[in-house]
């Protein structure tokens, strides 16, 4: 399958997951994660804002971390594949924003170099064991990615896990994955 025939069909699948589903696996997520020596030890995490069907939430996981005194950043989409990022106090300083996505409302969260971050937590619509990541298919997260050393970390479901994915030069892979059952250690 083409990346674009995947993204299709897992989007779909996804998006049919009833929402209690989704809550409770997240919440696992968010507990796995947080449990990590790798997220005990960061002081500043970047991390997506979770909006789209079935994606996995982060809310809880960015509550958390500012519950602990992290500094947590998260993302705004710009024009011509850019990614803008801000500090966010918390999640009510997100905001509805294009391609149906939440993100940090300009009016209240300041503008921080990405750079800081010494974790980031990477969105995918699939994973492979060894770390490959099939994201949304506008290359954003690569381009930020190829540019930043701190540890990376796919959240996901086990059913958005496969085998192998197509792979493009640009590709950005993670480090960990963390899904409702366990943490796969990739790289």
């Amino acid at each position: 399958m083409t990346k674009v025939e995947l993204r299709r069909k897992l989007r779909k699948i996804r998006a049919g997951l009833p929402t209690e589903l989704v809550d409770g696996w997240s919440a696992a997520i968010a507990a796995r994660l947080t449990s990590l020596e790798v997220f005990q030890r960061a002081e500043v995490l970047h991390c997506y804002a979770s909006s789209l069907p079935g994606e996995v939430g982060t809310d809880q996981l960015i509550v958390r971390a500012i519950n602990q005194r992290m500094k947590v950043i998260c993302p705004r989409v710009r024009p011509h594949g850019q990614l803008e990022h801000r500090e966010i106090s918390h999640p009510s300083q997100l905001v509805e924003a294009a391609f149906g996505l939440r993100e940090p409302d300009p009016e209240v969260a300041s503008p921080v170099d990405p750079r800081l971050a010494d974790l980031i937590v990477v969105p995918g619509i699939a994973f492979t064991q060894d770390g490959r990541r099939l994201g949304m298919g506008g290359g954003y997260y690569d381009r930020f990615l190829a540019d930043h050393s701190a540890p990376r970390i796919g959240l996901a479901y086990e059913l958005q896990l496969l085998d192998t994915l197509p792979r493009s030069e640009h590709d950005q892979p993670v480090d960990l994955i963390v899904t409702e059952l366990r943490v796969i250690r990739c790289r």
